[in-house]
């Protein structure tokens, strides 16, 4: 059986190329959000609101769902890995902290994700693809700067953390 310092790099080369593949995945689905709220707003059909206009209260009470969820996502991250390698073997400590690590990183990417989702049901109900662009930018920034790194994947790794 090898020793779990020497099988670390490559556990952590595998998560992290995973993670990267996923985020990249939910950036672009982002990106295809915006395109959706763009096509609905000005595409050949686009005759205004289907149904009658949606109060200018209950809109950015939306946005404001939208903004927690961009709030909660890094909250969450970080709750989760302070459990992340507290497990009663030794031996599972290093897997344990690596799939915690992933389950966080992506929830946290999800969640982001679902403030542009907000965004383009606020584009649906009121034919205006800012609420969209908006969400989906500061959801853009967020997932940027929540990228998965190494270094905070070795970190969870160290004795010290668990």
């Amino acid at each position: 059986m090898a020793q779990p310092s020497e099988s670390d790099p490559v556990r952590v080369d595998e998560q992290l190329r995973f993670l990267n593949i996923v985020c990249i995945a939910l950036v672009i689905g982002v990106a295809v959000l915006a395109g959706v709220a763009w096509g609905i707003a000005n595409g050949p059909g686009a005759n205004g609101p289907v149904g009658p206009p949606l109060p200018d209260a209950v809109a950015f009470l939306g946005a404001a769902v939208g903004v927690a969820l961009l709030v909660a996502a890094p909250i969450i991250h970080r709750k989760m890995l302070q459990n992340a390698g507290r497990v009663a073997r030794d031996s599972e400590r290093v897997v344990g902290a690596l799939e915690t690590y992933r389950l966080a990183t992506l929830l946290a990417f999800i969640l982001r994700e679902g403030a542009a989702v907000v965004g383009l049901m606020l584009t649906l109900l009121t034919n205006e693809p800012a609420w969209c662009y908006g969400l989906g930018l500061l959801a853009l920034i967020a997932m940027f700067w929540g990228w998965p790194r190494r270094e905070e994947i070795t970190g969870i790794l160290q004795p010290s953390a668990a």
